[in-house]
């Protein structure tokens, strides 16, 4: 075989791997780039959920923070509510030792009357901490709502 042949052969074959070689790089920084590009998108779709999970934890907490303020005004009007009955109950008995002196009915009758008023004030405040337990409850599931 002819010594020129063959060189020649053998340099154009390392010319073509040399091209092939630099194809190679170019398309592994194609590559590369694009493998970038798509971990920054998926940093920032993480990044998008994580604030709306601390939004959406902001929200409940405070939620929940304005709930427990609600109850604690709730306590103190039901112990409002139920000291006053307190007080009419004992207005209630100071008007049937007072009315001892009138005929034998009134006593009795105020008595009655007394035990219909203490019971039904103590109803009222029980209906009414349930209903404000339940708008309380209410109002938290409005204010934790996903906005």
């Amino acid at each position: 075989m002819n010594p020129q042949i063959i060189i020649a052969a053998v340099l154009a074959a390392i010319g073509f791997a040399g091209g092939f070689g630099t194809a190679w790089k170019i398309q592994a920084g194609n590559i590369n780039a694009k493998e970038a590009a798509h971990a920054k998108q998926e940093l920032a779709n993480v990044q998008q959920s994580a604030a709306a999970d601390i939004r959406r934890l902001d929200n409940a907490i405070t939620a929940q923070n304005a709930a427990t303020t609600r109850s604690v005004a709730l306590r103190r009007d039901r112990d409002s509510a139920l000291t006053e009955l307190g007080r009419l109950r004992l207005a209630v008995a100071s008007a049937v030792q007072t009315a001892s002196t009138s005929p034998a009915t009134c006593p009795d009758r105020a008595a009655a009357l007394g035990d219909v008023l203490t019971e039904l004030g103590r109803a009222g405040a029980e209906l009414a901490e349930k209903a404000d337990r339940i708008n309380s409850d209410r109002q938290t599931l409005i204010d934790a709502w996903p906005q």
